[in-house]
Formats: structure tokens, sequence, C-alpha cells
């Protein structure tokens, strides 16, 4: 009887023990979130311009070049994915926790799709798409549309962003 009684409760402190530790690996999972790799493909970008050659100089004259775009970059400079830069083009970026945006954040004060930043009349905007705690443009709340300028500091949620040329 006592050897049965003894059973049971090593038994009891096992159940309790792996109990405890599903807790402690679901509380772990909550607040470190996903895996997310940092992009470094604007630092690689930078070291490849710093690295390359300088033209070699002649006397002819050339004719002046077109006007090059300089590529625009969304740079998360405050938050988890520190450092994390998305190049720009003409399709729109969205910006939230759902994992079928093109910059997801592993905030929970973000919304599922919480911003989009878009190109229209020349410029970058950024739309609030209608989130629970708001978009913050330079530290001002948005409703609607509002353009962006580059080093202009985008909040959402936690995560604090800018553009960069």
């Amino acid at each position: 009887m006592n050897l049965a009684i003894t059973l049971l409760r090593f038994g009891f402190l096992a159940l309790l023990w792996l109990f405890i530790f599903a807790v402690v690996l679901t509380v772990r999972r909550d607040v470190l979130g996903t895996d997310v790799r940092r992009r470094s493909s604007l630092l690689s970008a930078r070291r490849r311009s710093i690295h390359a050659p300088a033209p070699a100089e002649n006397d002819s004259p050339t004719p002046p070049a077109a006007p090059v775009e300089r590529p625009v970059y969304l740079v998360v400079t405050g938050g988890p994915l520190l450092g994390t830069a998305v190049p720009l083009s003409s399709q729109p970026v969205y910006i939230g926790r759902a994992p079928d945006n093109t910059l997801v954040l592993d905030d929970t004060y973000a919304s599922g799709h919480h911003a989009r930043i878009y190109a229209a009349e020349g410029r970058r905007w950024v739309e609030d798409l209608g989130s629970t705690n708001g978009t913050l443009v330079g530290g001002i709340r948005i409703n609607g549309s509002t353009a962006l300028d580059p080093g202009v500091v985008i909040q959402v949620g936690e995560t604090t962003m800018e553009l960069q040329v």
C-alpha cells in the first residue's frame, strides 16, 4: 500500500513538472515571438558601393548621365526587427502582424494589417489601415494617408522605422 502511494506521488510530481515545463515554453514563445532574421541587403549594398573602384579619368568629355533614381528603403530603427531594411518599389509595402504582410512585426501593439506604404504623385505615402493603436508619423497619430519624407519617424506599435535614401 505504501509503495502504491509513493508511486502515485512521484507520478503526480512528474506530471506537475511536465505542466510547468509546458507553461514555461508557452510563455517563452509568446514573449520572444517568431524567429525573424535581419535583412542585411541595405548594409551589403552600402559596403559594395564604398569598396567600388574609382572611375578612370580621361580627357574626353562625357555627356552628362541621365538622373538615376536612388533606391529608397524602409529601415526599422527600433523594436525587435532593428536593422531590417525593406526596399521600396512601385508595389505597396504592408506592415502588421499577419504573415501575409511585407513587413511582419512581432509586436503586440500592432494590428494584423496595420499600415501600408505606397508611391503616388512622385512621393511615398503611409496609410493607417484602421489599426487599433494607430500609426504615428513624426509623433502625430494619422488618419488616412500622409506624405512621407526621408528621416521622418513612423511608429507602428512599439516598432519605429523611417525612409532612407
